[in-house]
């Protein structure tokens, strides 16, 4: 059993530390902003901003939280400033978490062979895969959750407390999810005990949670914390009111109490949190169409295999007619794990992550029970064959998609077009005085800082002292500007340095070329060099 394990933990491996470079060579907005915070805590001491080893970094507005990027910094005293130190805390995350789910299916008084086979399916789910390959704060929350759970069924209380604590400091949705996770775990544990016997273990247990998380309480409600959950939640949204309104109309009077009960706004933002919640359970998102943002996912594939659906419908009646007491914990884990995510949006590849490993634990029983009765049939042993014959296959298609496939339509969803632009104009900066680039698709002088690895106090300073060119405020640094140049006349009328090589969004009637999408053929990206312009007509030949 032991050399079994440790086959399906160099299996996860394998999936999930090779090529974090060059697999998706660029990183997308958060990667960026992780990656250099975590830099510039290398470099300085200090973030972006000059802050001193924060608790909660500014980055793009949205103050993120601090664990991810002090590991990423770690990795980064070792390799530098690269797109794979921002995606090994990740990758190691992923892999641990395969480890934790044999725990905890042992700890739940499940056999070897379950525990073995959950491990080795989330070893090789694609949701879980695809998100361990990326700097995703959500990955390493959901290692500390499984973290906090096995202590706490350990007897470690203090172990689960820290681990509680640190999934907090890593990712929003953890702070909402764990603590219930946790308080219901306290109660399956305790069940049938004595009152007395574990409340001040209980008591003890929380007051040291609560006292590990005072910092994380107090910059998230009085510093800003709450900024990124106040811009998304569904209680924001605009059009409510208008739906309200349209909703009273078909009621003669409009202002009567029946129309203002069923008909206000709560009434429709719990019909939206419905709708979310249940989303998750889709089986268009868990194994169809998978997450509607490709950069969790791939197009058109469920973030689990078809094949699971079967296992995991056959694991919940084994469950429940075998082990009501483990059916109980894991569904009721299951069906915690997407309430935070409802209060934002849709089932999202992110935020639904610590539905994980669930599914693969019901998966997981149902083949251990199916491998416990093979001697007792030929063609059981057959039906298993070919189910593990099919499974392989739905593996491997998956496998050539996200190797093959993936990297020419996803890498816009990691943000390449910066990547690609920084990339064009250091092939030719030896030609030119000057190079602006559009700050259009985001904030390309951090990708620049990043990538060429310009030292924080430095970047900070060009932020802060702007220049002005053609109207517009410019970040330099060195001979390169960052910021948006829209055209206010001619082309040969503006006002920019000589002998300069523009990099700007498709807006520009003239142009010398365009930098086009690998996937579609779309341009991403117009070329000109000033004062000398290649120009061309309306129809775009020379």
């Amino acid at each position: 059993m032991k050399y079994l394990l440790i086959t399906i933990l160099l299996l996860s491996a394998l999936f999930r530390l090779p090529y974090l470079n060059s697999h998706m060579p660029s990183l997308y907005g958060d990667e960026i902003a992780i990656g250099y915070n975590a830099y510039s805590i290398v470099k300085t001491g200090r973030d972006e901003f000059g802050r001193f080893l924060p608790f909660q970094f500014q980055s793009w507005g949205d103050q993120k939280n601090p664990v991810y990027i002090y590991a990423v910094a770690l990795v980064q005293l070792f390799t530098g400033p690269t797109p794979a130190s921002v995606r090994i805390p990740s990758a190691l995350a992923g892999i641990l978490a395969v480890y934790l789910t044999y725990r905890l299916v042992l700890l739940l008084g499940l056999s070897k062979n379950s525990a073995l086979i959950s491990a080795f399916l989330l070893a090789v789910t694609p949701w879980h895969i695809h998100i361990s390959r990326g700097g995703y704060e959500a990955n390493l929350a959901l290692t500390f959750v499984l973290a906090s759970v096995v202590a706490l069924m350990s007897k470690k209380n203090v172990a689960s407390a820290v681990f509680l604590a640190l999934g907090a400091y890593t990712y929003y949705t953890t702070k909402l999810f764990l603590p219930f996770l946790l308080m219901f775990v306290w109660f399956y544990l305790s069940w049938g005990t004595p009152f007395k016997k574990w409340a001040s273990s209980f008591i003890k247990y929380w007051i040291l949670v609560v006292a590990l998380a005072i910092p994380a309480l107090y910059l998230m409600f009085f510093q800003n914390g709450q900024a990124r959950f106040n811009a998304i939640n569904i209680f924001q949204n605009p059009l409510v009111i208008n739906m309200v309104e349209r909703g009273r109309n078909f009621f003669d009077n409009n202002q009567s109490l029946l129309a203002k009960i069923t008909e206000n706004r709560w009434v429709y933002h719990f019909q939206e949190f419905v709708g979310y919640y249940f989303d998750n359970f889709s089986g268009q998102f868990l194994l169809v169409g998978g997450d509607s943002n490709v950069r969790y996912g791939l197009a058109n594939h469920g973030m689990l295999y078809l094949l699971d659906a079967p296992l995991i419908l056959a694991g919940l009646f084994l469950l429940y007619a075998k082990n009501r007491r483990v059916f109980t914990f894991l569904v009721v884990w299951l069906l915690l794990a997407p309430l935070p995510t409802s209060l934002v949006g849709k089932a999202y590849g992110l935020r639904s992550l610590v539905m994980l490993p669930i599914p693969q634990i019901f998966a997981g029983y149902t083949l251990a029970t199916w491998l416990s009765s093979l001697g007792k049939s030929r063609i059981m042993r057959l039906c298993y064959a070919l189910f593990t014959m099919c499974y392989v296959l739905l593996i491997s298609n998956w496998l050539f998609r996200y190797v093959y496939q993936y990297p020419s339509y996803g890498r816009y969803w990691y943000d390449s077009p910066m990547k690609e632009a920084i990339d064009y104009a250091k092939e030719r900066e030896g030609q030119y005085d000057q190079i602006i680039l559009t700050q259009h698709y985001g904030e390309t002088s951090m990708y620049f800082a990043f990538y060429n690895q310009i030292d924080p106090r430095v970047y900070k300073a060009a932020k802060e002292n702007k220049l002005t060119v053609d109207g517009v405020p410019m970040i330099k640094i060195g001979k390169y500007y960052f910021g948006d140049i829209r055209p206010k006349g001619p082309i040969e009328k503006m006002d920019l340095p000589r002998n300069t090589l523009i990099l700007v969004q498709p807006y520009f009637e003239y142009h010398e070329s365009t930098i086009q999408a690998r996937d579609d053929g779309r341009p991403i990206f117009q070329v000109f060099s000033f004062p000398t312009v290649h120009m061309k007509d309306k129809n775009g030949s020379n």
